[in-house]
């Protein structure tokens, strides 16, 4: 899995948080699906997402469809999860399993049909199995390998929402080398962020607001917010911890804020 924006990171989480919400073809020797991160709300008109796989060999492919739930670890920096094989019908995905000609296009439509009122969002991986294209020697094996391919869903209803809020915080000073006594000149901020809403957020949808003692504000947002971080995306009740580096000292007291691009 790729990383968007499950994006950037989700992805989905390898490729999830990364993954995990910008739209992303994967090319593979065979199938290609898009999109890899998608988004599904349960009470919007209509109630379904749809996936695109396309045959780019030679030779017909089947290709199997089925769901499985991501259960994330929320305490965790690094990309974390488990994937728990989807027992209940609350997500369809149709049809399960289809036939393409060289060439050939299908669209794969995933319907939410479970309660009508969400406790929290949920994610969910849609599996794609193609069976591996082989050389001769591999065909008289008779040994049959099948390849997976990912793409994940994220469920949510209008009514959640994600809150980001800021626990703790930390700052290492910099002075410049060889300036010994001299004011720093930059800054390592550490802080804590926890996702206390009903919805997923990714961080790259936020921005970082630093305000000093002496009312300067700084604020930080975009790939300068994300490029160093491993994990940004925030499922509900997630709690990741993040370091930044600023070119510019900090005042002791400062305070700080995660808000939503657009506010």
């Amino acid at each position: 899995m790729c990383r968007s924006s499950l994006s950037g990171n989700i992805a989905v989480y390898a490729c999830l948080i990364c993954i995990l919400m910008i739209s992303m073809v994967k090319n593979v020797s065979g199938i290609e699906i898009s999109p890899m991160v998608t988004a599904l709300s349960i009470d919007s008109s209509p109630n379904y997402q749809q996936f695109v796989v396309k045959n780019n060999s030679n030779v017909s492919l089947p290709v199997e469809i089925d769901i499985n739930r991501i259960q994330f670890n929320t305490i965790a920096d690094v990309v974390s999860y488990q994937v728990i094989p989807e027992s209940s019908s609350d997500l369809l995905v149709f049809p399960p399993a289809i036939v393409l000609a060289p060439g050939a296009v299908q669209s794969v439509r995933v319907q939410w049909l479970g309660e009508e009122r969400l406790v929290e969002s949920q994610s969910y991986f849609i599996r794609f199995s193609q069976p591996q294209l082989q050389n001769d020697a591999a065909k008289k094996s008779g040994v049959k390998i099948f390849v997976h391919f990912n793409a994940a869903v994220h469920v949510s209803a209008g009514d959640l929402e994600p809150i980001l809020v800021i626990n703790e915080s930390s700052i290492a000073q910099k002075v410049p080398a060889n300036e010994s006594g001299q004011v720093p000149d930059s800054a390592l901020l550490h802080f804590s962020i926890e996702n206390e809403g009903s919805k997923y957020a990714n961080l790259s949808d936020y921005r970082l607001d630093i305000t000093q003692v002496d009312g300067t504000e700084i604020q930080i947002q975009g790939e300068a917010l994300i490029k160093d971080q491993i994990n940004t995306f925030f499922p509900p009740n997630a709690k990741r911890n993040v370091s930044i580096m600023l070119e510019r000292p900090l005042l002791a007291g400062f305070s700080l804020a995660v808000t939503p691009i657009g506010r």
